[in-house]
């Protein structure tokens, strides 16, 4: 920005400079989690799993328990495209630990799916991972019972816990 100022009759006028104002760019969190989700379908598109966009809840958070529900968990090719693509929503985008409560809140639906999973007949379901961040993954990968019968069946009739109405 730059200000004139006249000295006096007759004289030219002389021009102020003013240092440059910097504004602080950031990327939004939204922004972020729809660059994250994004990668995750293309990733999970490329690697044979042909799913819808993933969409963003009103805070900007990727619904994707409307996307998950069409996967088939007990297809090893499926469970195989999940592992490999879950690292893109790793991105710090769906980073819980700046809101305690809200962590608080995920970590203990997460607990009640496992509880719901496990009493639909997959009793080797784990636990969450303690203090989930949101950052990947929310259960250890190694110890889901991908091989069980009976999981297919029983995350669709528990994913209601995780999106509770």
């Amino acid at each position: 920005m730059a200000a004139c100022a006249v000295t006096s009759e007759g004289s030219s006028p002389t021009v102020a400079t003013v240092p440059p104002t910097t504004i602080p760019v950031t990327t939004t969190s939204t922004v972020a989690t729809l660059e994250a989700t994004e990668m995750f379908r293309d990733c999970l598109v490329a690697n044979g799993i042909d799913i819808e966009p993933i969409p963003l809840d009103a805070q900007g958070r990727p619904r994707l328990e409307l996307v998950m529900r069409d996967i088939d968990f007990s297809d090893a090719d499926s469970v195989s495209a999940l592992s490999v693509c879950s690292s893109h929503l790793g991105t710090g985008a769906l980073e819980l630990t700046q809101s305690p409560i809200l962590q608080s809140a995920v970590v203990d639906l997460l607990e009640e799916f496992s509880d719901c999973v496990r009493s639909r007949g997959v009793s080797e379901f784990p636990d969450p991972i303690p203090e989930y961040r949101g950052i990947g993954g929310p259960y250890p990968l190694a110890e889901i019972p991908y091989a069980d019968p009976d999981l297919s069946d029983a995350v669709n009739a528990c994913m209601s816990r995780l999106a509770p109405g």
